[in-house]
């Protein structure tokens, strides 16, 4: 049986993912390979300790299988599809202008992903926006809307419900369950930007512009649809295995939406004009280095999901016995303790920690506990936004923000406007958990 000690390995890797590449940039940038090998190879030996050798390659395969390559093949059709769309902004630097864009973003993210609509979107927001003279709310505020709190009402959106797709939360659920509440944080953080854009900007010239909006690589925005195409007719497909690979069942199901997904991406490398990657910068590098440190994340999950399946009775009894009163869940702790871990862990190995701690079931969490899986989603996606490692797209605007000679905030800069401006707002959302469940 797994013990807590055996939880180290993934506790040192969310460590590093938070700490390292701000406090020693230079040596995790040369080391980070290694690093997350040597916690890799870590978690293996841990497994075959515990679980023997045979055990412990059947729950890694089964993991890299069913939730590993699903997880990357949707994340290479969304990063490839959005990096093939170019879109320019010749229009009026309005605030109405701006507002519509961010509201753009948000509806788009749960189309394209979150880190697809920042971007598509934030390099012609900051351009549209150069003339301003205060101009570190623009980032800021994108990183809320566009990079974060947009992406809750789709799987396709942020990858932690993309995680909980994966694990059988049906994909309109989500849409129905989470429309209110993003409704309510999208509005309130669009009237709060307003304010300071008009306070800081009473005395700004719009420029004016033919009004017009330029969208190249519209092959794309149809590779878009197909996509959503596919992972709606998924579930509908025979979850039968058909074949084995590493001694794991593979089914239809698996077969269509994975290598749909591939080729989608396939697609949208073959057929973009090159111009348009030049223009957006396109190159791997991202996705390379996310394919990397999820599939630790995925391995060094496996004995924390053991750990959590036995509730109560396991090594994580505290956390359990916190966010649950007599065996029920108590929607706000979980709303709030996935939230706070998402806001400085990566909110996708977040997601499942707790969706395995409620009970690892997706019928049972979206018919019987709603307001449970509700809590655990809007936490573990809002709470990304609540600093730059929360999600990955925040980090990535920060860096275009600054490249295009915005003036960002330091780490803990950007925690004080995120806690003036969202806690109170998420707070309000956590007292409402059951009402929009309903």
């Amino acid at each position: 049986m797994y013990s807590l000690a055996d939880a180290f390995p993934y506790a040192v890797l969310m460590l590093a993912l938070a700490l390292c590449p701000l406090a020693l940039p230079k040596i995790w940038h040369t080391f980070e390979k290694h690093i997350l090998a040597i916690i890799g190879i870590w978690t293996l030996a841990v497994m075959v300790h515990v679980e023997g050798i045979h055990h412990a390659m059947h729950s890694f395969s089964h993991t890299l299988i069913h939730e590993y390559i699903a997880f990357l093949a949707i994340l290479f059709a969304l990063f490839v599809v959005a990096g093939g769309i170019h879109v320019q902004f010749n229009i009026s630097d309005s605030l109405k202008n701006n507002v519509l864009i961010l509201l753009s973003g948000a509806i788009l993210a749960n189309f394209i992903g979150t880190t697809g609509a920042s971007i598509v979107l934030i390099r012609p927001f900051l351009k549209l926006n150069h003339n301003r003279p205060y101009k570190t709310h623009l980032g800021i505020f994108f990183i809320f809307i566009v990079a974060n709190i947009g992406g809750s009402l789709t799987p396709l959106g942020d990858p932690p419900l993309f995680m909980g797709y994966l694990a059988g939360v049906d994909f309109r659920w989500t849409l129905t369950h989470s429309w209110q509440p993003f409704i309510f944080a999208i509005t309130s953080c669009l009237c709060i930007f307003a304010v300071i854009d008009r306070i800081k900007n009473k005395h700004t010239i719009s420029q004016r512009h033919d009004v017009a909006i330029t969208i190249e690589g519209g092959l794309n925005l149809t590779l878009m649809i197909a996509i959503v195409g596919i992972t709606l007719l998924a579930p509908t497909l025979s979850q039968t295995p058909v074949t084995t690979i590493m001694g794991i069942g593979i089914s239809w199901q698996d077969i269509i939406r994975d290598c749909g997904y591939i080729t989608i991406g396939g697609l949208s490398l073959w057929l973009t004009p090159k111009h348009i990657h030049h223009q957006q910068h396109f190159n791997f590098e991202p996705l390379k280095e996310v394919s990397r440190v999820f599939l630790v994340i995925f391995l060094s999950l496996i004995p924390i999901s053991a750990m959590l399946k036995l509730g109560a009775d396991g090594p994580f009894h505290a956390l359990f016995n916190f966010a649950h009163d007599h065996g029920a869940p108590i929607d706000i702790r979980y709303f709030w303790t996935a939230g706070g871990l998402s806001a400085f862990l990566d909110n996708a190995p977040t997601y499942l920690l707790f969706f395995k701690m409620a009970g690892n079931d997706a019928q049972t969490l979206m018919h019987q506990l709603p307001s449970t899986l509700l809590a655990i989603s809007l936490g573990s996606v809002y709470m990304g936004a609540m600093s730059y490692i929360g999600n990955a797209p925040n980090f990535m605007v920060r860096s275009i923000a600054k490249q295009s000679g915005v003036e960002m905030p330091s780490f803990i800069g950007y925690m004080i406007w995120s806690c003036i401006i969202l806690l109170p707002i998420l707070y309000c959302i956590s007292l409402f958990l059951k009402h929009f469940a309903t």
